[in-house]
């Protein structure tokens, strides 16, 4: 076996404190809930959920809505910090024809925001009838767009790094159903 520089996964917890217990996850969660459910209605919409983080979140927001509802998926990477929908790249894109449809996008953390906002413009270039965005987690702090470039969001947390509930550290404990501060060095 080779080494890695990936620290074993349970000394990662041993340096972590809870920032939000399952409880408040999923208050925040059904807070979500029903702000997206009092602005779209009865209207249809698609949920596309951006991998891998909001598998877990979208999880969760989805048996909570209450309108009908499609579900798609996208994988993007951003080319070295481009910034327009010319330097995404789609790993997965998605399925579903969105023209004339309201889309929801999901995501685990609003952090600068610079890939989300190349998804939504590359959704908008599809010809969906509307985007929004949903964000479980937003970090609060200066960099990147602004904090309220996502519409629909669950928590504010601090400029740390946070895991669990779909955010990993080094790719380890997604599925924590609480949110954990990793105490860096």
């Amino acid at each position: 076996m080779g080494m890695s520089k990936t620290p074993d996964p349970r000394s990662l917890l041993e340096k972590s404190y809870v920032l939000f217990n399952r409880e408040e996850v999923s208050a925040a969660v059904q807070k979500m809930a029903d702000e997206i459910n009092e602005f779209y209605g009865g209207e249809p919409i698609i949920l596309i959920s951006v991998l891998t983080g909001a598998i877990i979140p979208a999880a969760w927001l989805s048996p909570r809505l209450k309108m009908p509802l499609q579900m798609d998926f996208v994988h993007a990477t951003r080319y070295r910090g481009g910034l327009n929908r010319a330097e995404l790249e789609y790993r997965l894109p998605p399925r579903l024809d969105l023209a004339g449809k309201h889309v929801l996008i999901i995501d685990d953390i609003f952090d600068e925001g610079n890939t989300l906002a190349a998804i939504k413009g590359s959704v908008e270039s599809r010809k969906a009838a509307s985007v929004k965005m949903a964000a479980l987690v937003r970090k609060v702090h200066d960099r990147g767009l602004a904090r309220d470039f996502v519409d629909f969001v669950g928590l504010d947390v601090p400029d740390v790094y946070v895991y669990g509930c779909g955010m990993d550290a080094y790719e380890e404990w997604r599925h924590l159903d609480e949110i954990l501060v990793l105490e860096t060095d």
